[in-house]
């Protein structure tokens, strides 16, 4: 092997070792509570670019979690369609900027309580679901 070659090995080695920790980054973990009210199943469906979590159903008071690892570029973005009765609202269950672990409200494992109103994240600072949101709005 010549000089040329044993850097290019001793650079593939030391980005290894550098960028093991970005690229073994924890996982997330998002549970979705249904909180509708009124005896209502939760119908939803969530996905983020390829990856289609599938339709869902969760009966009054259940939960369902799921986990991912987040995008090193920052750039993860969970979106989910809810309905029940004869409404439907979207919401990004999870945006890097918004719920990244080090933010004001920021997780690594984010609780979400949905509600007619909107959903609402688990607040680690007083332990309610009391970081709430509007619903993205609809587009035609």
């Amino acid at each position: 092997m010549d000089y040329p070659k044993h850097l290019l090995v001793l650079f593939i080695m030391t980005m290894s070792i550098i960028s093991a920790p970005i690229t073994q980054a924890q996982k997330t973990k998002v549970t979705i509570h249904n909180d509708i009210g009124g005896g209502l199943p939760l119908w939803y469906n969530c996905k983020s670019g390829n990856n289609k979590l599938g339709d869902r159903k969760l009966a009054p008071g259940e939960s369902w979690p799921f986990d991912f690892k987040p995008d090193i570029f920052g750039r993860t973005l969970f979106f989910c369609r809810f309905s029940w009765g004869n409404e439907w609202h979207h919401f990004d269950i999870y945006k890097h900027k918004r719920d990244r672990e080090f933010e004001k409200f920021g997780c690594r494992q984010c609780e979400w309580k949905i509600r007619k109103s909107g959903p609402c994240k688990l607040n680690k600072n007083t332990g309610q679901f009391d970081v709430c949101f509007p619903w993205n709005s609809k587009k035609s």
